[in-house]
């Protein structure tokens, strides 16, 4: 697997951060796919900015977001980590996981830019 570098702008500072997007080591199924973030990372705004392109929230605990899609497929944010996984439904085919996975992360960098 082919693992690109997304620049993204600062978040909470001056300079520029790297995303990547990977495959979770333990799915093998390609169903959980994830990203980190800077701890320091406004969490409440990413929240707002995910709510206001498209995704619902959805019931959250201590600090873990979780947003979900119209067809199933997940984004949760754990703010103590800056973990991010996205969760592809289990009904998208096999050869199609990895662009649902990458559909959901550009969600998520066009959200950070909007921070």
């Amino acid at each position: 697997m082919t693992q690109t570098p997304t620049p993204t702008p600062a978040l909470g500072g001056s300079g520029r951060i790297s995303l990547t997007l990977t495959r979770e080591v333990t799915c093998i199924r390609s169903l959980a796919w994830r990203c980190d973030l800077p701890v320091a990372t406004r969490w409440t705004a990413l929240a707002g900015e995910l709510a206001a392109a498209g995704l619902t929230p959805r019931a959250t605990q201590a600090g873990v977001f979780r947003f979900g899609t119209a067809t199933g497929d997940e984004v949760l944010f754990v703010a103590t980590t800056g973990r991010v996984q996205f969760r592809v439904h289990y009904t998208v085919p096999h050869h199609e996981r990895k662009f649902a996975a990458e559909r959901l992360f550009q969600i998520l960098v066009y959200a950070l830019f909007r921070l």
